[in-house]
């Protein structure tokens, strides 16, 4: 139930704007084991799919009813919870950064990941079969690196109210939509994960570093 719960609480964070679900689960402490389970899957398939499934099924749940709720009545108490999200986010920042050690790495990633604050957003957009794989893209690529914010690119790219309503009709299956994201995700992720783990075995310092700086900029982006 713990690890549900965890899975629910990501899958929250994930659908506010500025807020990362891999730095949550980083927070949470089911990034590395996140990361591990899927890329070394098959040396203990049932642990790894028991652990996958249970925290993948909360992130899911949350996911789709959060985005739905957002839509229609979470901009209310929006407020509330961003600053619920930046405090507990926030009491963890000196343990990422006691795993950091190069500066100009942190102050490199700051820069790159604050880059979309000052993007003016774009409306009006038209939505085709590459868009929707270049959101899937995204998504993979916010999800699995810690401290970038989906929300924040989706809205800089005048996609962010799409993808709501991409994750709220998940359930009425829109192939036309899903198809496209599904293989941007599916692709994206295989790689992503692959080089998170290189760099977590060989130089976890310097990936910290890089997440660090990441996950300053994203309280640009909360607030």
């Amino acid at each position: 139930m713990n690890l549900f719960l965890k899975g629910v609480l990501i899958g929250i964070g994930k659908v506010l704007p500025g807020i990362s679900g891999s730095i949550l689960a980083i927070r949470l402490g089911v990034y590395e084991k996140v990361v591990a389970s899927i890329t070394q899957f098959r040396q203990n398939c049932k642990e790894n799919l028991f652990y996958l499934g249970v925290l993948g099924s909360g992130f899911v749940i949350a996911t789709i009813l959060g985005s739905k709720v957002l839509l229609e009545v979470f901009l209310r108490y929006q407020t509330i919870l961003k600053i619920f999200f930046f405090l507990f986010l926030l009491t963890g920042l000196p343990s990422l950064m006691r795993k950091s050690n190069c500066f100009l790495i942190t102050i490199f990633s700051f820069l790159l990941g604050s880059l979309f604050f000052f993007l003016p957003a774009k409306v009006g957009m038209h939505f085709s079969f590459f868009t929707y794989f270049w959101m899937g893209v995204i998504e993979a690529f916010s999800t699995i690196i810690p401290g970038l914010s989906g929300t924040a690119i989706y809205l800089s790219l005048g996609w962010y109210e799409e993808i709501l309503k991409l994750f709220s009709e998940l359930m009425t299956f829109p192939f036309e939509k899903i198809i496209p994201f599904g293989l941007g995700l599916g692709l994206s992720a295989i790689f992503l994960l692959r080089v998170i783990q290189i760099l977590l075995e060989r130089y976890p310092h310097l990936l910290y570093s890089a997440i660090t700086g990441f996950f300053l900029s994203s309280l640009f982006f909360i607030f």
